[in-house]
């Protein structure tokens, strides 16, 4: 059975003889959005559907790098992997000064390059690359779109190639399924939460409700209250609907943040001296990158505002968990557990930093430290 996702940027692992320029990620980290949301294909017959991709992607190291060409590939072709019939009528952009594009079809692939040979791009300077009115085709699929980056440090003359792969959903036409928020974002111990989302009536889609150990089946709901919430909450709505033998499938989340909520421990060991949910509050540094290890367990509360920042939570030495997002140009929470020694990186995308404060509650005394 053919399952058609939303889209997610992969994490890309460095060849072992890269430069430590960071903590193992790329020199960009890439998020990739559709206009429509979700993109639909095109109709078995008739006019062709157009969409536009918009890539941004943030700079997370603290040292300038050159390049002389971001590559963007969009296969052709008419396959459920392949993302557009032809490049027949695209019209490219990309927001730095003196960058010139060029499509080759041949090579399934936008170059763009600056017209000076080479340019460098700051530790806050991001890109952001726009690909509009693109002819999709008429199979539902997934397909791989690839950043593919040359770079070197400043001084170097050795180019090296860096790619990252963002997979593209193409739903059925007339489906969607968008917009998911929680109302209020952050509230007290047994408060309850108003979600709302879009979606059509595309025939035969279902739609579910999914939180902690429920699944709800929500058919003909655009908004749900949910009672007596007592602890931290991530909600899902999922939005399946049958296409041939297969089933296309679009699940979206929203996270919810409780003041003081209901713990469920299964085991709790304790040494030495303890305080339960004791409290330290700090602001989160402006600029680039920053990371932040906990010195015991605990839960971790941010407050973002005035941009979106993205946190990524390790799982192990130099291995980083998908990304999660808080905050869009208003202010918004989120609350995350902390293991001790672990880590969480936090980076603010589209090259906007904005505010952002941090709330740490360990179970113990450890702190949580920035390195």
């Amino acid at each position: 059975m053919a399952i058609v996702t939303q889209t997610a940027a992969a994490d890309q692992p460095r060849s072992a003889d890269a430069e430590p320029v960071g903590v193992g990620d790329g020199q960009l980290d890439y998020s990739l959005t559709t206009v429509p949301d979700p993109l639909t294909v095109s109709p078995a017959s008739g006019n062709v559907e157009l969409a536009d991709l918009i890539i941004v992607g943030s700079r997370i190291h603290p040292s300038p790098i050159e390049t002389n060409e971001i590559a963007v590939y969009a296969p052709i072709g008419t396959e459920a992997w392949q993302l557009v019939l032809d490049y027949t009528g695209l019209q490219t952009s990309i927001n730095l000064t003196g960058w010139s594009a060029t499509v080759d079809a041949a090579g399934e692939r936008i170059l763009f390059k600056p017209d000076t040979g080479h340019a460098t791009l700051t530790p806050e300077q991001g890109i952001t690359v726009q690909l509009d009115k693109l002819r999709i085709n008429r199979q539902v699929g997934t397909a791989p779109i690839v950043m593919a980056l040359k770079w070197r440090t400043p001084g170097s003359s050795a180019w090296r190639t860096e790619e990252q792969t963002l997979g593209v959903g193409k739903f059925p036409a007339g489906f969607h399924l968008r917009n998911l928020k929680a109302t209020p974002n952050y509230i007290d111990n047994g408060d309850s939460v108003t979600l709302t989302w879009e979606r059509s009536d595309a025939g035969g889609a279902e739609y579910t409700l999914l939180y902690e150990d429920k699944a709800i089946a929500v058919p003909n709901y655009t908004t749900f209250t949910v009672h007596n919430v007592t602890r931290s909450t991530v909600f899902y709505v999922r939005g399946r609907i049958q296409q041939g033998t297969g089933t296309a499938e679009r699940t979206l989340n929203t996270y919810v943040t409780v003041n003081k909520p209901d713990l469920e421990v299964k085991n709790l060991e304790v040494s030495g001296a303890t305080r339960m949910l004791a409290y330290s509050d700090m602001p989160l540094p402006g600029g680039v990158e920053k990371i932040v290890v906990a010195e015991t367990d605990g839960l971790l509360a941010v407050r973002a505002s005035n941009g979106r920042l993205e946190i990524r939570q390790s799982n192990g030495p130099n291995a980083w968990a998908p990304a999660v997002l808080v905050g869009d140009d208003s202010q918004d929470n989120l609350m995350i557990p902390m293991r001790k020694g672990l880590a969480a990186k936090f980076a603010w995308t589209s090259g906007k930093v904005g505010e952002a404060r941090l709330h740490w509650y360990p179970f113990g005394t450890g702190a949580l430290t920035f390195r």
